[in-house]
């Protein structure tokens, strides 16, 4: 169940940061040479086979994982280059033209959209947490209304963990008129879902975390049905119909499936970096993987219990993913000294300790994190 072995960092380190950058497989030391090697032998020819085929492989392994239709995801080299593409898809002019998020969002979320609604005229509607752990989901819902015309959210919240109802937004976004736009950054490849089913509009998220697969491999699903009927103003070469003609025009017509999401040339180190990643967490299965999540991280909250620890993640385990933070005064301290015992976790104000073991991880592993706190905090 594990694949320690496949997981190198693990033979020296404890390593329970997955929620922040995932352990690097073996394997993908392999791709990369891979990439190298079809640069190095077939130069510009490698665009013709191999590099072409990466993007697909790649966006057909996340598809597989989330549970997408092939053909509904390209990707990204980030999250908010996937915002773009839907932003710039969609008509601000009219009454409609509200955006609803909340105060818990990640970082790149606030920029991006405030930004995008002060350009085109728009409206920002900001639902506030009570707690700093989660929204209460009847008071996001209660702000969706006919003058929304998307929720970009979070399904996890990353200074919790904590996970939201995107059924619900959906549900009610779609009762209105409204879009929502899923960040699955801190949920995918840690928290089973399926974007057919959920009837979610977009999905944006990365690699870099749960995926194991590193940075610049992001990706964006847009529902089967919408893809047609979007044509996305930030756009480039790859995303138009037969880049590869070259021929001069001023007006150009969108590819004719999910690539014209795209705009210039994808990042393909990125992609061989990832699929190695993407790959394993596919081949243990998110229901393997989220049952053994639970039941580690309800060794975390219970070991922090034990200690008189603040813990600042949800106590209910179906109501988390996988990451718990634990938090104290002298938290950021001990993270430093933690680290220089060579168990990797990280530190984020009003979060504390965000601990989150894998499916590569072992109760072995908590127990070496708890050992080495108890010696920090003592000492």
């Amino acid at each position: 169940m594990h694949l320690r072995e496949r997981f190198p960092i693990l033979e020296r380190k404890t390593y329970l940061a997955s929620h922040s950058l995932g352990a690097v497989p073996r394997a993908t030391a392999l791709s990369l040479e891979q990439y190298y090697r079809e640069w190095a032998t077939q130069g510009i020819l490698a665009w013709d086979g191999p590099w072409f085929g990466i993007i697909s492989r790649f966006s057909n392994a996340v598809a597989d994982v989330l549970g997408a239709p092939h053909g509904t995801i390209v990707p990204m080299e980030n999250v908010t280059r996937g915002f773009a593409a839907i932003a710039s898809s969609l008509d601000w002019s009219t009454k409609r033209n509200k955006v609803v998020m909340t105060s818990l969002e990640f970082l790149t979320s606030y920029p991006f959209w405030q930004g995008w609604c002060e350009q085109m005229g728009a409206r920002l509607e900001i639902v506030t947490s009570e707690d700093g752990i989660t929204v209460p989901t009847e008071k996001l819902l209660a702000a969706i209304d006919e003058e929304t015309l998307i929720v970009p959210t979070s399904q996890v919240y990353f200074r919790s963990g904590a996970i939201q109802s995107l059924g619900a937004v959906t549900a009610r976004a779609h009762q209105v008129g409204a879009y929502v736009l899923g960040d699955g950054y801190q949920s995918a490849g840690i928290v089973p879902m399926n974007l057919r089913n959920l009837g979610i509009d977009f999905f944006v998220g990365g690699s870099h975390k749960w995926f194991c697969g590193g940075p610049g491999a992001g990706y964006l699903y847009v529902r089967q049905d919408l893809i047609s009927k979007l044509s996305p103003k930030f756009t480039g070469w790859f995303g138009i119909a037969d880049p590869f003609a070259y021929e001069p025009s001023t007006r150009f017509r969108p590819a004719d499936g999910i690539l014209r999401f795209m705009a210039g040339t994808p990042a393909i180190p990125a992609l061989y970096a990832a699929i190695e990643g993407v790959s394993a967490v596919r081949e243990v299965g998110m229901e393997k993987i989220r049952s053994h999540s639970m039941s580690l991280t309800k060794l975390v909250v219970d070991g922090a219990d034990a200690r008189g620890l603040d813990v600042k993640s949800p106590r209910d385990p179906h109501q988390r993913s996988g990451m718990v933070c634990v938090d104290f005064p002298g938290a950021k301290e001990a993270t430093e000294k933690l680290v220089a015992r060579d168990v990797i976790v990280d530190y984020r104000p009003n979060c504390g300790i965000r601990v989150s073991p894998h499916f590569y991880n072992s109760k072995d592993d908590v127990a070496r994190f708890f050992e080495a706190l108890d010696h920090v905090r003592i000492g």
